[in-house]
């Protein structure tokens, strides 16, 4: 398991991800609380773009 998250995580290296597509990997690891989003973003700023890897960081990867 641990591989695959590590190869997850480095496929995600040098691309750009939508705000819209960072709420919905949000999502998918279950953090979709107000205070969910809010920590995220206090964390990585609400931006329109996001490096991917910071949000695989930020989910714990």
């Amino acid at each position: 398991m641990e591989g695959t998250c590590r190869d997850y995580y480095e496929s995600a290296e040098d691309t750009d991800i939508t705000r819209d597509r960072a709420l919905q990997e949000l999502k998918a690891h279950h953090f979709v609380s107000e205070e969910d989003i809010a920590a995220f973003y206090a964390d990585l700023g609400e931006r329109e773009f996001y490096r991917a890897q910071d949000v695989l960081r930020w989910l714990g990867y």
